[in-house]
Protein backbone atom coordinates (compact mmCIF):
# COMPACT_ATOMS: atom_id res chain seq x y z
CA UNK A 1 0.00 0.00 0.00
CA UNK A 2 1.54 3.76 -1.05
CA UNK A 3 2.33 5.64 2.39
CA UNK A 4 -0.42 8.40 2.85
CA UNK A 5 2.00 10.21 5.22
CA UNK A 6 1.04 11.25 8.82
CA UNK A 7 -3.03 11.90 8.22
CA UNK A 8 -5.88 12.04 10.76
CA UNK A 9 -9.80 11.99 9.88
CA UNK A 10 -13.32 10.71 10.93
CA UNK A 11 -15.07 7.98 11.29
CA UNK A 12 -18.94 9.15 11.24
CA UNK A 13 -21.40 7.23 9.56
CA UNK A 14 -23.44 8.82 5.93
CA UNK A 15 -26.73 8.17 7.64
CA UNK A 16 -25.29 10.24 11.09
CA UNK A 17 -25.31 13.20 8.93
CA UNK A 18 -28.02 15.88 9.13
CA UNK A 19 -28.61 18.31 6.60
CA UNK A 20 -31.65 20.82 4.83
CA UNK A 21 -32.49 18.88 2.27
CA UNK A 22 -32.06 15.79 3.26
CA UNK A 23 -35.25 13.06 4.17
CA UNK A 24 -34.83 12.19 7.71
CA UNK A 25 -31.58 10.21 6.95
CA UNK A 26 -27.71 11.38 5.85
CA UNK A 27 -27.20 11.44 2.25
CA UNK A 28 -25.44 12.31 -0.86
CA UNK A 29 -25.78 15.83 -0.45
CA UNK A 30 -24.76 16.69 2.87
CA UNK A 31 -21.31 16.06 2.54
CA UNK A 32 -19.63 20.13 1.35
CA UNK A 33 -20.66 21.23 5.09
CA UNK A 34 -18.85 18.35 6.83
CA UNK A 35 -15.82 19.11 4.15
CA UNK A 36 -15.48 22.53 5.32
CA UNK A 37 -15.77 21.86 8.60
CA UNK A 38 -13.12 19.40 8.56
CA UNK A 39 -10.86 21.53 6.54
CA UNK A 40 -11.11 23.78 9.26
CA UNK A 41 -10.44 20.88 11.88
CA UNK A 42 -7.20 19.57 9.36
CA UNK A 43 -9.06 16.52 9.00
CA UNK A 44 -8.05 14.68 5.62
CA UNK A 45 -9.67 11.65 5.78
CA UNK A 46 -13.44 10.34 5.97
CA UNK A 47 -13.63 6.57 6.96
CA UNK A 48 -17.30 5.35 6.52
CA UNK A 49 -19.54 2.35 7.36
CA UNK A 50 -20.39 0.41 4.02
CA UNK A 51 -22.68 1.94 1.96
CA UNK A 52 -23.87 -1.34 0.22
CA UNK A 53 -27.61 -2.13 -0.26
CA UNK A 54 -29.14 -3.46 2.95
CA UNK A 55 -32.07 -5.40 3.53
CA UNK A 56 -35.91 -4.58 3.18
CA UNK A 57 -36.26 -2.78 6.97
CA UNK A 58 -32.94 -4.21 8.39
CA UNK A 59 -30.77 -0.64 8.57
CA UNK A 60 -27.52 -2.32 9.30
CA UNK A 61 -24.91 -1.48 7.05
CA UNK A 62 -23.48 -5.44 7.61
CA UNK A 63 -26.78 -6.73 6.46
CA UNK A 64 -26.19 -6.25 2.53
CA UNK A 65 -28.60 -7.77 -0.42
CA UNK A 66 -25.42 -7.35 -2.65
CA UNK A 67 -21.48 -7.46 -2.67
CA UNK A 68 -21.81 -4.46 -4.78
CA UNK A 69 -23.60 -1.12 -5.39
CA UNK A 70 -24.84 1.44 -3.21
CA UNK A 71 -27.88 1.88 -0.96
CA UNK A 72 -30.38 3.90 -2.33
CA UNK A 73 -31.45 5.29 0.98
CA UNK A 74 -28.42 7.88 0.56
CA UNK A 75 -29.75 9.33 -2.87
CA UNK A 76 -30.46 13.35 -2.30
CA UNK A 77 -33.97 13.53 -4.00
CA UNK A 78 -32.41 17.36 -4.33
CA UNK A 79 -30.12 16.44 -6.89
CA UNK A 80 -32.48 14.01 -8.94
CA UNK A 81 -34.27 15.77 -11.86
CA UNK A 82 -36.71 14.07 -12.15
CA UNK A 83 -37.90 15.08 -8.33
CA UNK A 84 -37.48 18.41 -8.95
CA UNK A 85 -39.36 17.64 -12.53
CA UNK A 86 -42.51 16.00 -10.51
CA UNK A 87 -43.03 19.27 -8.39
CA UNK A 88 -40.23 18.47 -5.26
CA UNK A 89 -41.04 19.01 -1.53
CA UNK A 90 -43.98 21.18 -2.83
CA UNK A 91 -45.38 18.31 -4.66
CA UNK A 92 -45.64 16.36 -1.37
CA UNK A 93 -49.42 15.75 0.16
CA UNK A 94 -49.94 17.23 3.34
CA UNK A 95 -49.38 14.12 5.25
CA UNK A 96 -45.97 13.51 3.49
CA UNK A 97 -45.10 17.22 4.47
CA UNK A 98 -45.88 16.07 8.09
CA UNK A 99 -44.26 13.17 8.07
CA UNK A 100 -41.27 14.76 6.54
CA UNK A 101 -40.89 17.60 9.24
CA UNK A 102 -41.21 14.83 11.83
CA UNK A 103 -38.36 12.78 10.28
CA UNK A 104 -36.21 15.83 9.94
CA UNK A 105 -36.44 16.89 13.59
CA UNK A 106 -36.08 13.42 15.11
CA UNK A 107 -33.00 13.35 17.37
CA UNK A 108 -32.20 9.55 15.82
CA UNK A 109 -32.95 7.98 12.48
CA UNK A 110 -37.09 7.30 12.13
CA UNK A 111 -36.21 4.53 9.55
CA UNK A 112 -39.93 3.77 9.69
CA UNK A 113 -40.43 7.51 7.58
CA UNK A 114 -37.17 7.39 5.83
CA UNK A 115 -38.39 4.14 3.86
CA UNK A 116 -42.13 5.20 3.32
CA UNK A 117 -40.80 8.59 2.31
CA UNK A 118 -37.63 8.15 0.08
CA UNK A 119 -39.90 5.22 -1.11
CA UNK A 120 -42.68 6.94 -2.78
CA UNK A 121 -40.37 9.77 -4.05
CA UNK A 122 -37.92 7.24 -6.25
CA UNK A 123 -41.47 6.23 -7.33
CA UNK A 124 -42.68 9.43 -8.75
CA UNK A 125 -39.48 10.34 -9.86
CA UNK A 126 -38.75 6.98 -12.04
CA UNK A 127 -41.96 7.06 -13.60
CA UNK A 128 -41.58 10.46 -14.30
CA UNK A 129 -38.20 9.30 -16.10
CA UNK A 130 -39.64 6.55 -17.80
CA UNK A 131 -42.49 7.92 -19.13
CA UNK A 132 -40.56 11.04 -20.16
CA UNK A 133 -36.93 10.07 -20.93
CA UNK A 134 -37.12 6.17 -21.72
CA UNK A 135 -35.50 5.61 -24.32
CA UNK A 136 -34.25 8.06 -26.11
CA UNK A 137 -33.71 10.98 -24.20
CA UNK A 138 -29.82 11.80 -23.46
CA UNK A 139 -30.77 11.33 -19.63
CA UNK A 140 -31.82 7.56 -20.55
CA UNK A 141 -28.80 7.47 -23.11
CA UNK A 142 -26.38 7.72 -19.95
CA UNK A 143 -28.05 5.24 -17.84
CA UNK A 144 -28.17 3.14 -20.64
CA UNK A 145 -24.55 3.32 -21.56
CA UNK A 146 -23.44 3.09 -17.44
CA UNK A 147 -25.97 -0.55 -17.07
CA UNK A 148 -24.12 -1.97 -20.10
CA UNK A 149 -20.73 -1.37 -18.32
CA UNK A 150 -21.65 -2.69 -15.33
CA UNK A 151 -22.40 -6.25 -16.30
CA UNK A 152 -23.00 -9.16 -14.54
CA UNK A 153 -23.68 -7.48 -10.93
CA UNK A 154 -25.88 -4.98 -11.64
CA UNK A 155 -28.29 -7.29 -13.82
CA UNK A 156 -28.24 -9.85 -11.29
CA UNK A 157 -29.08 -7.47 -8.48
CA UNK A 158 -31.95 -5.29 -10.56
CA UNK A 159 -33.26 -9.20 -11.10
CA UNK A 160 -32.74 -10.71 -7.67
CA UNK A 161 -34.50 -7.40 -6.22
CA UNK A 162 -37.33 -7.14 -8.29
CA UNK A 163 -38.51 -10.88 -8.13
CA UNK A 164 -37.91 -10.35 -4.38
CA UNK A 165 -40.30 -7.36 -4.30
CA UNK A 166 -42.79 -9.05 -6.28
CA UNK A 167 -42.91 -11.93 -3.86
CA UNK A 168 -43.05 -9.97 -0.87
CA UNK A 169 -39.84 -10.62 0.33
CA UNK A 170 -39.49 -14.08 0.26
CA UNK A 171 -35.98 -15.75 0.07
CA UNK A 172 -34.49 -16.72 -3.09
CA UNK A 173 -34.66 -20.13 -1.71
CA UNK A 174 -38.14 -20.35 -1.14
CA UNK A 175 -38.80 -18.93 -4.56
CA UNK A 176 -40.33 -21.87 -7.41
CA UNK A 177 -37.39 -24.43 -8.32
CA UNK A 178 -36.10 -22.26 -11.99
CA UNK A 179 -36.01 -19.07 -10.47
CA UNK A 180 -33.93 -20.83 -7.79
CA UNK A 181 -31.73 -22.36 -9.49
CA UNK A 182 -31.25 -19.84 -12.21
CA UNK A 183 -32.75 -21.73 -15.34
CA UNK A 184 -32.01 -19.69 -18.13
CA UNK A 185 -35.28 -19.75 -19.46
CA UNK A 186 -37.13 -18.93 -16.26
CA UNK A 187 -34.88 -16.36 -15.79
CA UNK A 188 -35.23 -14.13 -19.25
CA UNK A 189 -38.97 -14.97 -18.89
CA UNK A 190 -38.74 -13.41 -15.35
CA UNK A 191 -36.62 -10.35 -16.62
CA UNK A 192 -39.61 -9.84 -19.12
CA UNK A 193 -42.21 -9.95 -17.35
CA UNK A 194 -41.12 -7.70 -14.79
CA UNK A 195 -38.59 -5.34 -17.03
CA UNK A 196 -39.98 -2.21 -15.56
CA UNK A 197 -39.18 -2.95 -12.20
CA UNK A 198 -35.69 -4.55 -13.18
CA UNK A 199 -35.32 -0.77 -14.88
CA UNK A 200 -36.23 1.17 -11.75
CA UNK A 201 -33.55 -1.10 -9.39
CA UNK A 202 -30.84 -0.51 -12.16
CA UNK A 203 -31.87 3.15 -12.29
CA UNK A 204 -31.34 3.65 -8.53
CA UNK A 205 -28.20 2.19 -8.63
CA UNK A 206 -27.04 4.97 -11.37
CA UNK A 207 -28.87 7.80 -9.72
CA UNK A 208 -27.08 6.98 -6.37
CA UNK A 209 -23.84 6.34 -8.37
CA UNK A 210 -23.88 9.72 -10.43
CA UNK A 211 -24.00 11.42 -6.89
CA UNK A 212 -21.44 9.28 -5.32
CA UNK A 213 -19.34 10.17 -8.07
CA UNK A 214 -19.91 13.75 -7.64
CA UNK A 215 -19.09 13.35 -3.68
CA UNK A 216 -15.62 12.02 -5.16
CA UNK A 217 -14.64 14.93 -7.30
CA UNK A 218 -15.72 17.08 -3.83
CA UNK A 219 -13.89 15.55 -1.48
CA UNK A 220 -10.67 14.82 -3.93
CA UNK A 221 -10.99 18.78 -4.37
CA UNK A 222 -10.65 19.25 -0.54
CA UNK A 223 -7.64 17.17 -0.04
CA UNK A 224 -9.83 14.74 1.87
CA UNK A 225 -9.43 10.85 1.41
CA UNK A 226 -12.80 8.56 1.64
CA UNK A 227 -12.29 5.38 3.59
CA UNK A 228 -15.03 2.77 2.92
CA UNK A 229 -15.82 -0.46 5.04
CA UNK A 230 -16.00 -3.66 3.35
CA UNK A 231 -18.07 -6.33 5.17
CA UNK A 232 -15.97 -9.53 4.97
CA UNK A 233 -19.68 -11.59 3.68
CA UNK A 234 -23.26 -10.87 2.84
CA UNK A 235 -26.11 -12.06 3.65
CA UNK A 236 -28.02 -15.59 2.74
CA UNK A 237 -30.82 -13.65 0.74
CA UNK A 238 -28.64 -11.54 -1.46
CA UNK A 239 -27.92 -11.41 -5.15
CA UNK A 240 -24.36 -12.79 -4.75
CA UNK A 241 -25.29 -15.97 -3.20
CA UNK A 242 -27.89 -15.91 -5.23
CA UNK A 243 -25.87 -15.84 -7.97
CA UNK A 244 -22.75 -17.67 -7.23
CA UNK A 245 -24.09 -20.56 -4.30
CA UNK A 246 -20.87 -22.85 -5.33
CA UNK A 247 -18.55 -19.96 -4.36
CA UNK A 248 -20.61 -18.59 -1.50
CA UNK A 249 -22.05 -21.31 0.22
CA UNK A 250 -25.28 -21.74 2.71
CA UNK A 251 -24.03 -25.74 3.60
CA UNK A 252 -22.73 -24.63 6.63
CA UNK A 253 -22.91 -21.09 8.96
CA UNK A 254 -20.62 -18.54 9.28
CA UNK A 255 -19.49 -17.32 12.62
CA UNK A 256 -16.68 -17.33 15.24
CA UNK A 257 -14.83 -19.39 17.92
CA UNK A 258 -15.28 -19.42 21.55
CA UNK A 259 -13.11 -17.01 23.60
CA UNK A 260 -12.88 -15.13 26.42
CA UNK A 261 -16.44 -13.66 25.51
CA UNK A 262 -18.32 -15.87 24.70
CA UNK A 263 -17.88 -20.00 26.01
CA UNK A 264 -19.56 -20.83 22.84
CA UNK A 265 -18.33 -18.61 20.17
CA UNK A 266 -20.64 -16.78 17.90
CA UNK A 267 -23.22 -18.10 15.36
CA UNK A 268 -23.76 -15.81 12.82
CA UNK A 269 -26.22 -17.40 10.15
CA UNK A 270 -23.91 -16.00 7.45
CA UNK A 271 -22.52 -18.20 4.25
CA UNK A 272 -19.39 -18.56 4.06
CA UNK A 273 -16.24 -18.49 1.16
CA UNK A 274 -15.57 -21.73 -0.68
CA UNK A 275 -11.79 -20.17 -1.43
CA UNK A 276 -11.05 -23.51 -2.91
CA UNK A 277 -13.68 -23.23 -5.23
CA UNK A 278 -13.22 -19.41 -6.31
CA UNK A 279 -9.60 -20.51 -7.17
CA UNK A 280 -10.67 -22.58 -10.09
CA UNK A 281 -11.83 -19.62 -12.20
CA UNK A 282 -9.36 -17.41 -10.66
CA UNK A 283 -11.10 -16.02 -8.24
CA UNK A 284 -13.04 -14.19 -10.44
CA UNK A 285 -15.90 -12.39 -8.16
CA UNK A 286 -13.52 -11.44 -5.47
CA UNK A 287 -11.57 -9.84 -8.05
CA UNK A 288 -14.62 -8.07 -9.28
CA UNK A 289 -15.76 -7.20 -5.74
CA UNK A 290 -12.23 -5.51 -5.14
CA UNK A 291 -12.22 -3.66 -8.44
CA UNK A 292 -15.67 -1.89 -7.75
CA UNK A 293 -15.00 -1.10 -4.51
CA UNK A 294 -11.41 0.17 -5.50
CA UNK A 295 -13.39 2.36 -7.40
CA UNK A 296 -15.65 3.88 -4.87
CA UNK A 297 -12.50 4.62 -1.95
CA UNK A 298 -9.46 5.99 -2.07
CA UNK A 299 -9.00 3.46 1.06
CA UNK A 300 -10.98 0.53 2.32
CA UNK A 301 -11.49 -0.98 5.48
CA UNK A 302 -11.42 -4.64 5.54
CA UNK A 303 -13.65 -6.34 7.62
CA UNK A 304 -12.65 -9.58 9.88
CA UNK A 305 -9.55 -9.63 8.49
CA UNK A 306 -9.06 -13.17 9.88
CA UNK A 307 -11.74 -14.54 8.26
CA UNK A 308 -9.27 -14.24 5.05
CA UNK A 309 -7.07 -16.49 6.71
CA UNK A 310 -10.09 -19.26 8.51
CA UNK A 311 -13.47 -19.45 8.93
CA UNK A 312 -15.29 -20.44 11.91
CA UNK A 313 -18.14 -22.96 10.74
CA UNK A 314 -20.62 -24.83 12.13
CA UNK A 315 -23.01 -27.16 10.34
CA UNK A 316 -25.08 -30.78 11.60
CA UNK A 317 -21.69 -32.85 11.67
CA UNK A 318 -19.82 -30.39 13.67
CA UNK A 319 -22.82 -28.23 15.24
CA UNK A 320 -20.04 -26.72 17.71
CA UNK A 321 -17.98 -25.66 15.19
CA UNK A 322 -14.43 -26.25 12.81
CA UNK A 323 -12.09 -24.04 11.04
CA UNK A 324 -11.60 -24.28 7.64
CA UNK A 325 -8.82 -24.99 6.37
CA UNK A 326 -7.72 -27.29 9.05
CA UNK A 327 -3.68 -26.27 8.98
CA UNK A 328 -2.10 -23.39 10.45
CA UNK A 329 0.09 -23.55 7.08
CA UNK A 330 -2.98 -23.76 4.88
CA UNK A 331 -4.53 -20.41 6.90
CA UNK A 332 -1.30 -18.64 6.15
CA UNK A 333 -1.44 -19.37 2.53
CA UNK A 334 -4.93 -18.49 2.79
CA UNK A 335 -4.55 -15.09 4.04
CA UNK A 336 -1.46 -14.01 2.10
CA UNK A 337 -2.47 -14.59 -1.47
CA UNK A 338 -6.18 -13.30 -0.76
CA UNK A 339 -4.70 -10.12 0.86
CA UNK A 340 -2.38 -9.89 -2.24
CA UNK A 341 -5.65 -10.19 -4.03
CA UNK A 342 -7.55 -7.80 -2.29
CA UNK A 343 -5.01 -5.10 -2.24
CA UNK A 344 -3.77 -4.74 -5.25
CA UNK A 345 -3.89 -1.31 -6.98
CA UNK A 346 -5.50 -0.35 -3.52
CA UNK A 347 -5.53 1.06 -0.30
CA UNK A 348 -6.37 -1.22 2.53
CA UNK A 349 -6.75 -1.45 6.25
CA UNK A 350 -7.24 -4.27 7.71
CA UNK A 351 -9.86 -4.80 10.60
CA UNK A 352 -7.31 -7.24 13.07
CA UNK A 353 -9.42 -6.87 16.04
CA UNK A 354 -10.92 -9.98 19.05
CA UNK A 355 -9.02 -13.09 18.58
CA UNK A 356 -6.23 -13.11 16.11
CA UNK A 357 -3.69 -15.10 15.86
CA UNK A 358 0.00 -13.40 15.85
CA UNK A 359 0.70 -15.17 12.26
CA UNK A 360 -2.09 -12.92 10.78
CA UNK A 361 -0.60 -9.32 12.31
CA UNK A 362 3.07 -10.51 10.60
CA UNK A 363 1.72 -11.57 7.27
CA UNK A 364 -0.41 -7.91 7.30
CA UNK A 365 3.22 -6.38 8.56
CA UNK A 366 5.02 -7.99 5.78
CA UNK A 367 1.91 -7.12 3.26
CA UNK A 368 2.98 -3.77 4.51
CA UNK A 369 -1.29 -3.64 5.67
CA UNK A 370 -1.85 -1.26 8.42
CA UNK A 371 -3.80 -3.10 11.25
CA UNK A 372 -5.92 -1.25 14.49
CA UNK A 373 -4.75 0.35 17.24
CA UNK A 374 -7.95 0.77 19.74
CA UNK A 375 -6.18 2.68 22.43
CA UNK A 376 -8.58 1.38 25.17
CA UNK A 377 -7.54 -2.33 24.12
CA UNK A 378 -3.86 -1.78 23.64
CA UNK A 379 -2.22 -3.39 26.89
CA UNK A 380 -0.19 -6.13 28.17
CA UNK A 381 -2.20 -7.37 31.04
CA UNK A 382 -2.61 -4.09 33.17
CA UNK A 383 -0.03 -2.29 31.36
CA UNK A 384 -0.49 0.23 28.75
CA UNK A 385 1.15 0.34 25.74
CA UNK A 386 2.52 3.88 25.15
CA UNK A 387 0.77 5.00 21.85
CA UNK A 388 3.51 6.97 20.84
CA UNK A 389 5.47 2.99 20.21
CA UNK A 390 2.82 1.77 17.59
CA UNK A 391 4.00 1.00 14.23
CA UNK A 392 3.90 3.49 11.81
CA UNK A 393 2.09 1.49 9.71
CA UNK A 394 -0.96 1.27 11.75
CA UNK A 395 -4.30 2.42 12.22
CA UNK A 396 -4.76 4.54 15.96
CA UNK A 397 -8.59 4.68 16.94
CA UNK A 398 -10.19 5.80 20.21
CA UNK A 399 -13.00 3.45 19.46
CA UNK A 400 -14.84 1.68 16.64
CA UNK A 401 -18.59 2.04 15.54
CA UNK A 402 -19.13 -1.07 18.19
CA UNK A 403 -17.64 0.51 20.95
CA UNK A 404 -19.12 2.99 23.63
CA UNK A 405 -17.83 6.28 22.85
CA UNK A 406 -14.35 7.28 24.64
CA UNK A 407 -16.04 9.95 27.08
CA UNK A 408 -18.71 7.05 28.50
CA UNK A 409 -16.07 4.21 28.34
CA UNK A 410 -14.17 6.79 30.55
CA UNK A 411 -16.60 7.34 33.43
CA UNK A 412 -19.04 4.23 33.39
CA UNK A 413 -16.86 1.55 32.02
CA UNK A 414 -12.93 1.71 32.68
CA UNK A 415 -12.05 0.92 36.57
CA UNK A 416 -9.66 3.70 38.63
CA UNK A 417 -7.16 1.26 37.99
CA UNK A 418 -7.39 1.56 34.47
CA UNK A 419 -7.81 5.06 34.57
CA UNK A 420 -4.28 5.59 36.05
CA UNK A 421 -3.14 3.03 34.53
CA UNK A 422 -3.43 4.96 31.31
CA UNK A 423 -2.18 8.60 32.90
CA UNK A 424 0.97 6.52 34.07
CA UNK A 425 1.63 5.83 30.29
CA UNK A 426 0.25 8.08 28.49
CA UNK A 427 2.79 10.90 27.85
CA UNK A 428 0.02 13.45 27.22
CA UNK A 429 -1.84 12.69 30.66
CA UNK A 430 1.31 13.67 32.65
CA UNK A 431 0.66 16.36 35.26
CA UNK A 432 -3.14 15.83 34.65
CA UNK A 433 -5.41 15.39 37.47
CA UNK A 434 -7.33 12.08 36.51
CA UNK A 435 -10.07 11.75 38.11
CA UNK A 436 -13.75 9.82 36.77
CA UNK A 437 -15.33 12.69 35.52
CA UNK A 438 -14.15 13.18 31.35
CA UNK A 439 -13.52 16.28 31.85
CA UNK A 440 -12.37 18.83 29.29
CA UNK A 441 -8.67 18.60 30.21
CA UNK A 442 -9.05 14.88 29.93
CA UNK A 443 -10.66 14.73 26.96
CA UNK A 444 -7.97 17.22 24.72
CA UNK A 445 -5.21 14.84 26.87
CA UNK A 446 -7.10 11.77 25.05
CA UNK A 447 -7.20 13.18 21.79
CA UNK A 448 -3.78 14.27 21.48
CA UNK A 449 -2.58 10.98 22.40
CA UNK A 450 -4.45 9.37 19.42
CA UNK A 451 -3.17 11.85 17.29
CA UNK A 452 0.70 11.71 18.49
CA UNK A 453 0.72 8.15 18.31
CA UNK A 454 3.41 6.64 16.58
CA UNK A 455 0.45 5.20 13.36
CA UNK A 456 0.34 6.98 10.44
CA UNK A 457 -3.06 7.05 10.15
CA UNK A 458 -5.29 8.04 12.89
CA UNK A 459 -8.90 8.04 12.43
CA UNK A 460 -11.46 9.64 15.50
CA UNK A 461 -14.93 9.15 15.91
CA UNK A 462 -16.98 12.27 15.86
CA UNK A 463 -18.66 11.46 19.07
CA UNK A 464 -15.23 11.49 20.70
CA UNK A 465 -14.39 14.57 18.81
CA UNK A 466 -17.07 15.80 20.72
CA UNK A 467 -16.89 14.37 24.15
CA UNK A 468 -20.50 13.11 23.52
CA UNK A 469 -21.53 9.72 24.59
CA UNK A 470 -24.22 8.44 21.70
CA UNK A 471 -23.76 5.31 20.46
CA UNK A 472 -24.10 4.08 16.91
CA UNK A 473 -24.40 0.43 17.75
CA UNK A 474 -24.44 -2.15 20.62
CA UNK A 475 -23.31 -5.69 19.36
CA UNK A 476 -25.38 -8.47 19.91
CA UNK A 477 -28.25 -6.03 20.79
CA UNK A 478 -31.78 -5.67 18.58
CA UNK A 479 -32.94 -2.16 19.43
CA UNK A 480 -34.10 1.12 17.42
CA UNK A 481 -30.70 3.13 18.92
CA UNK A 482 -28.28 0.74 16.73
CA UNK A 483 -27.60 2.35 13.64
CA UNK A 484 -29.35 5.01 13.98
CA UNK A 485 -27.28 7.66 15.58
CA UNK A 486 -27.79 11.34 13.92
CA UNK A 487 -25.73 14.62 14.27
CA UNK A 488 -27.21 17.31 16.72
CA UNK A 489 -26.49 19.70 13.91
CA UNK A 490 -27.08 20.74 10.32
CA UNK A 491 -23.79 20.42 8.35
CA UNK A 492 -24.68 23.68 7.01
CA UNK A 493 -23.71 25.01 10.66
CA UNK A 494 -21.11 23.14 11.62
CA UNK A 495 -18.79 25.93 11.72
CA UNK A 496 -21.73 28.60 12.66
CA UNK A 497 -22.56 26.77 15.66
CA UNK A 498 -20.19 27.71 18.81
CA UNK A 499 -19.77 24.04 19.95
CA UNK A 500 -18.76 22.26 16.73
CA UNK A 501 -16.57 25.36 15.68
CA UNK A 502 -14.66 25.18 19.25
CA UNK A 503 -14.06 21.04 18.19
CA UNK A 504 -12.67 21.92 15.04
CA UNK A 505 -10.58 24.88 16.40
CA UNK A 506 -9.28 22.49 18.66
CA UNK A 507 -8.70 19.44 17.00
CA UNK A 508 -7.08 21.61 14.46
CA UNK A 509 -4.50 22.91 16.63
CA UNK A 510 -4.16 19.14 17.95
CA UNK A 511 -3.69 17.82 14.37
CA UNK A 512 -0.96 20.79 13.57
CA UNK A 513 0.79 19.89 16.53
CA UNK A 514 1.22 16.20 15.88
CA UNK A 515 2.75 16.90 12.21
CA UNK A 516 -0.34 15.77 10.95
Amino acid sequence: MASTGRISGLLLPLFSLRSKTDFGIGDFGGFDGLFQWMETARQRLLMLLPLLPTSPGDPSPYSTRSAFGLNALFINLEMVPEFHATGGEAALSGEEKRLLAEARAAPRIRYDLVFRLKGAAFRRSFDHFDRTEWPHAPRAKEFDTWRKQQGEWLESYALYTAISQDRHQAPWWEWPEPLKNRQPEALAAETKRLEHEVRYHAWLQWVAEVQWNTVRERAKARGVLLCGDEPFIIGQDSSDVWAHPDILRRDARLGVPPDAFSATGQDWGLPYFDFERMEKDDYRWLKSRAVKAASYYDLRRVDHAVGYFRQWIRDEKTPTGRFIPETEEAWKRNGEKNFRLLSKDAGIVAEDLGVIPPFVRAILKDLGLPGYRVMRWERDDAVYRNPHEFPAVSLVTTGTHDTEPVADWWENAATEEERLAIARVYPEFQGLGVTKEFTPDIHRATLAAALNAGSDLCVLPWQDVLGTRDRINLPGSMSDANWSYRMSQNVEDLLSTEETRKAAERLGLLTASARR
